[in-house]
């Protein structure tokens, strides 16, 4: 069913379509998703190299990668939400939109990111079952509060909705095949770059010891995180359209919306 202006079908999906629509989603709004996604995230991998070299420890880079990556994801997320209801948007409009946003919404992330590493025995379980519905990134986006969550949860049981747990792990699986797949590709136009046939196999330690190539890496893995980022987007609408019944809201409002009234019928 498409509503109004929907740029999808408004319809519950199963764990291969919701990832599928993401990749498919990604690829059709790529003029705005990606320099959005540029914007962001390259600067933040250029100060991640910078930190390389000032450090010479590639595991400070790495960290302050994942730390930061929900900046530009966040606003990958923000611009699905007006691009999935058939809102034109360039590239600068939404990164004026997340102006706004982005601060608030980073601090919380990444304070959810800290306590999960260091307190990771007590409140695991509490961040595996946030997910198991939403990302932390869209929870933030939509202020949702627990009571919320839950409801949405036990309604997405109750209709059947998609494995969490299953979309991670074959989110996984296509993140890491496709990223391969670009190395593979720029090894073999540009040589022995990127260090991928070595004696030492594929994670050597000349790929860490060297900020640059570190930064290829970090750059192929930013090109494709919308992949996961969109999937985890529209498996929240899948929640949403199971556990409330959005997609008959949404018909049921479009319907109003044709019907004149009595003073334009008069």
């Amino acid at each position: 069913m498409k509503v109004k202006s929907a740029t999808i079908e408004i319809r519950p999906r199963k764990v291969t379509e919701i990832i599928d629509l993401g990749m498919l989603f990604y690829r059709t709004h790529l003029p705005v998703i990606f320099p959005v996604l540029a914007v962001l995230g390259v600067p933040l991998i250029a100060a991640a190299v910078g930190l390389h070299y000032l450090t010479d420890k590639a595991w400070i880079s790495i960290c302050f990668f994942w730390l930061t990556l929900s900046i530009p994801t966040g606003a990958v997320v923000l611009t699905a939400s007006k691009l999935v209801f058939g809102n034109r948007l360039t590239a600068q409009e939404a990164i004026s939109l997340y102006r706004g946003e982005w601060f608030k919404l980073f601090i919380w992330r990444i304070g959810q990111k800290i306590l999960v590493v260091t307190l990771m025995p007590i409140i695991v379980g509490y961040f595996l079952r946030l997910r198991w519905a939403f990302t932390p990134m869209i929870v933030l986006l939509e202020r949702l509060s627990g009571h919320s969550l839950g409801l949405r949860r036990r309604g997405l049981r109750r209709r059947g909705g998609a494995s969490a747990f299953g979309m991670d792990i074959l989110l996984l699986l296509l993140i890491v095949t496709i990223l391969l797949g670009i190395m593979l590709v720029l090894e073999l136009l540009f040589g022995n770059i990127l260090v991928l046939w070595t004696d030492d196999g594929l994670f050597s330690e000349a790929v860490f010891n060297e900020p640059l190539k570190l930064g290829v890496w970090m750059l192929a893995l930013l090109a494709i995180t919308p992949v996961g980022t969109l999937s985890w987007f529209f498996l929240y609408l899948d929640a949403r359209i199971r556990g409330e019944g959005w997609d008959l809201e949404l018909g049921l409002k479009a319907t109003a919306s044709r019907i004149p009234s009595d003073e334009e019928v008069a």
